[in-house]
């Protein structure tokens, strides 16, 4: 008698486990799982935002510039300067995704459809400023004045910055943008519609920080 409880005893064990050992495997799928993601307006417009900037196209380029300051007759003209520099600026051209609201943004069935704002200049700036030649009066003895630097940057980067508006680089931004932005969505095997917005006119002769 003793032998037949204590094999009816282990039976019931060894189910009892295996009943145990399929909860917790069955636990342990469910957790495995994937859940599905559920896109939404607001949850899109978060993620884009959180890139910032799109710095989409950068643009080099060596510039000279060329100054020349008249002197004055209490001097004996002899403050006059002429001075040759040559700088290498980077203008980088993008999207401001902080410009982005919610109307940019449509999801129809698990499809994102995204309106970009337009590209701009997002900075100007001199990588190097070298003096090729720089000279005051005809002795050369007076003091350089070094207001002159201030302006020669000034200069520069106007310069650099009409280059790359004449190398068409809103245009070429524009395009990268969409380009980028359609290989993240596809990264996140999301399906999206991306639509830029009209190319603004590229102005050289704004004020530059």
């Amino acid at each position: 008698m003793k032998k037949i409880l204590l094999s009816g005893l282990m039976l019931l064990l060894m189910a009892g486990a295996g009943v145990g050992g399929w909860f917790v495997a069955q636990q342990q799928a469910m957790l495995d799982k994937p859940v599905p993601t559920v896109l939404t307006r607001e949850g899109v417009l978060k993620q884009i935002q959180q890139l910032n900037r799109l710095e989409s196209t950068a643009f080099y380029i060596d510039t000279i510039v060329q100054t020349q300051k008249a002197g004055r007759w209490y001097f004996l003209w002899q403050d006059a300067q002429r001075g040759l520099f040559i700088a290498q600026g980077k203008v980088l051209a993008g999207i401001d995704l902080n410009k982005l609201t919610a109307q940019n943004v449509q999801v129809l069935d698990d499809k994102v459809i995204l309106t970009l704002p337009p590209v701009e200049i997002l900075s100007v700036d001199l990588a190097k400023l070298e003096v090729y030649d720089l000279q005051t009066g005809n002795l050369g003895l007076h003091p350089i004045d070094n207001s002159v630097f201030a302006e020669v940057q000034q200069r520069a980067k106007q310069q650099v910055l009409t280059s790359a508006c004449q190398a068409d680089i809103l245009n070429h931004a524009q395009t990268q943008a969409q380009q980028q932005l359609e290989t993240l969505f596809a990264l996140m095997q999301t399906p999206v519609s991306v639509y830029p917005s009209s190319v603004p006119v590229c102005k050289s002769n704004v004020s530059i920080p």
